[in-house]
């Protein structure tokens, strides 16, 4: 009969009366096979471009791992790339951004992601973009160009980091080389502090290596980083060689200390006084010489040569024997 209500029975729908009444129904009749619970809370997102979301992999009932079912998965488009007159499809998420779409290109073309240009509806799209939200759709068409000033900029970058990389081993070569000799200068300061004697050339040695090291780090040419570094190893190596030229000075005074109480002291060689001794005492020995005794009779007064005369012609005429004239002066 009409008007009559219809018997209620197991299994059998359920009237819905009004709008608001139907997420109860809803969560009733779904609750048979949850055990009767109702629903968590649903958690909500905002997408970058401000579009509110259910958060995906929330829902109730479900498992962390397994998808919510009241949540649709992403879908896959096929995005159709023009470049250099040739058209590559591509298999997308509809949800990526244009760079990971730039990647994709730069796979199938082998234009680098950072040279490319891309254009969607005649319009630049940045590379941070996402596709659902500039409108990009299953079988949409997108036109990729190449970007002559973004190329540049990208060689310029990369010679330049390749510069800065080339000077950053140049100086990490140079800092492991002045490490070698760090203890070869340190054992020579600290002998020379003690009193002790070092060999030059191995001052003269280690010197020249700090120097070629040196002559190193002037044809170095960076920037930032590696520019302070240089400049750290200059200071150091200079500083090595300043202490170098302390340790020489020093090891020259050693040196002449060592020296000087070496040496023994002159004394007068006595051969070259006792030939002179001797032959002094010799001449006074033997009497005055020939030269000196003609000296000597040159030198006397003529009164005692006319009474030699005078004792000479006395004695012949008294027939006496004449005396040596020679024994007399003496």
């Amino acid at each position: 009969m009409l008007g009559a209500s219809p018997k209620s029975r197991k299994g059998a729908p359920v009237k819905l009366g009004s709008t608001k009444e139907a997420p109860a129904a809803v969560a009733v009749a779904t609750g048979g096979g949850n055990g009767g619970k109702v629903p968590a809370e649903e958690v909500w997102e905002v997408r970058p471009g401000g579009m509110l979301v259910q958060k995906r992999g929330g829902g109730g009932g479900a498992g962390d791992d397994e998808p919510s079912p009241n949540v649709k998965p992403v879908p896959t488009i096929r995005v159709k790339v023009k470049h250099a007159g040739v058209t590559h499809e591509i298999y997308i998420s509809s949800e990526a951004s244009f760079g990971e779409l730039k990647k994709l290109v730069a796979a199938k073309t082998g234009l680098h992601p950072d040279d490319q240009k891309v254009l969607y509806k005649d319009k630049e799209r940045d590379s941070k973009a996402f596709l659902d939200m500039a409108g990009v759709k299953d079988r949409s068409k997108v036109v990729v160009v190449e970007d002559p000033e973004a190329r540049a900029r990208r060689l310029i970058e990369e010679r330049r980091n390749g510069h800065l990389e080339k000077a950053a081993r140049a100086v990490a070569a140079v800092t492991a080389g002045v490490d070698k000799l760090a203890p070869k200068v340190a054992a020579l300061d600290a002998s020379v502090r003690k009193g002790e004697k070092v060999a030059e050339n191995d001052v003269v040695q280690v010197t020249e290596l700090l120097m070629n090291e040196l002559l190193k780090l002037d044809a170095v040419v960076a920037d930032g980083d590696v520019k302070a570094q240089r400049r750290m190893q200059v200071k150091r190596v200079q500083k090595y060689v300043e202490t170098l030229d302390a340790v020489a000075v020093k090891n020259a005074v050693i040196i002449r200390k060592s020296s000087e109480k070496a040496a023994p002291k002159p004394a007068p060689p006595p051969q070259q006084q006792q030939p002179r001794h001797q032959h002094h005492q010799q001449q006074q020995q033997q009497g005055p010489t020939r030269w000196e005794m003609f000296d000597l009779l040159s030198s006397l007064p003529s009164t005692s040569s006319a009474s030699s005369t005078t004792t000479v012609s006395s004695t012949a005429s008294s027939g006496a024997p004449p005396t040596n004239r020679l024994d007399w002066m003496l």
